[in-house]
């Protein structure tokens, strides 16, 4: 006598079933990071509200459009696309229903991406402006390490244990894709004072809390959590402003300074596997265009007079 699994109820409302995918893509290895699978549930609750009063089961295309409406960018729309992607191919997949939804919207058409890109002597300038040990760190790691903002913030002490190396565990990489960063000579002084001065489980941007004094309100590190993504952002602005860049800075911007040297100097491999792209394509991308200094070179030969006539 055999038994078969009970099949899923055909009546499973989003919030169980947004559990059950989840809790599915962690195990198979689809979703690896808390935040991932946070923004997945933001989105799919969003359209769950989107359809009122109905199942994953009795939900159509109209609706995934009218989720969709919620966010304006193309590129934006094209990312919670494939989520909803993704969340009714398992409802089919657990034969909740036939069809997905979802795959009967087209996407949106991809937009480039508007990345101000830096010159050399700008991403010095900025360097050169950083002050205090949480600035060096911010600045040094993200233009001399690439790091992106996401894994500057969870950079613990533990993953500078190795000399000359810094790891970017799984669980701050973007897909959990680990890499180890040999140290480059820029990065050195900071590297060495982050090993003789925080703890393994300590973070190297800590958070920060006002406490009350004799001296009035004073900021005191918790090494023991990791600063917000928005104070990140906020110093390298102020960094920015002070280095007399005449463009908002953001952390992105200088990871992309660090990809448009690497690239270069080291090749597609290497950097590829530096950046920790999951295509060799994205790393490519840094090749088609000519950097800044490339065109500050290129016009410096460019004049519309003949030789002697200015």
């Amino acid at each position: 006598m055999t038994t078969e699994a009970p099949s899923a109820p055909l009546s499973l409302g989003f919030e169980r079933a947004i559990d059950l995918f989840l809790e599915d893509a962690f195990a198979l290895g689809r979703l690896t990071t808390a935040r991932s699978a946070a923004e997945y549930r933001r989105t799919v609750r969003k359209h769950a509200d989107d359809a009122v009063g109905l199942t994953p089961r009795e939900t159509g295309r109209e609706h995934v459009k009218l989720t969709l409406r919620r966010w304006e960018h193309p590129n934006t729309k094209r990312r919670k696309r494939s989520m909803l992607v993704a969340f009714y191919d398992w409802v089919v997949e657990e034969g909740l229903r036939p069809d997905n939804p979802a795959r009967q919207v087209r996407a949106a058409r991809a937009r480039e991406p508007r990345v101000r890109r830096l010159t050399l002597d700008e991403v010095r300038a900025v360097l050169k402006a950083a002050t205090g040990r949480s600035e060096r760190r911010i600045v040094y790691l993200a233009a001399c390490a690439g790091l992106r903002c996401s894994e500057l913030r969870l950079l613990q002490g533990l993953h500078f244990a190795r000399p000359g190396w810094i790891l970017v565990s799984a669980e701050l990489a973007k897909g959990g894709r680990e890499r180890w960063l040999p140290v480059m000579i820029d990065l050195v002084p900071v590297v060495d004072e982050i090993r003789t001065t925080t703890e393994p489980e300590h973070y190297v941007l800590p958070a920060t809390r006002w406490v009350d004094s004799d001296r009035g309100y004073a900021p005191v590190e918790r090494p023991e959590r990791p600063c917000d993504r928005k104070t990140i952002w906020r110093r390298v602005r102020r960094i920015g402003r002070r280095a007399g860049i005449g463009t908002t800075v953001h952390p992105h911007q200088l990871r992309h300074a660090f990809a448009d040297r690497v690239t270069r100097t080291a090749g597609l491999h290497a950097a590829q596997a530096l950046l920790g792209h999951a295509s060799i394509q994205t790393t490519e991308g840094y090749l088609t265009k000519p950097s800044p200094d490339e065109l500050v070179d290129a016009m410096a030969k460019v004049t519309l007079w003949e030789d002697g006539e200015r």
